[in-house]
């Protein structure tokens, strides 16, 4: 379980850094809000899961 939750943090943190860059690259919005909204909560919980996953 510690190797998916592992694996998943780190896809959270690659899909939220992908976004951001897509979108803002594509709509030519790097300072757009929204943007910012989703890409955070991508990498928090991207970066929180990475932290408890090597607690375990």
């Amino acid at each position: 379980m510690n190797s998916a939750i592992w694996i998943l943090s780190w896809l959270l943190i690659a899909v939220g850094l992908v976004f951001y860059f897509a979108w803002a690259f594509l709509y030519d919005a790097w300072t757009d809000v929204g943007l910012y909204s989703v890409t955070v909560v991508l990498l928090a919980f991207g970066i929180l899961g990475a932290f408890l996953a090597k607690l375990q």
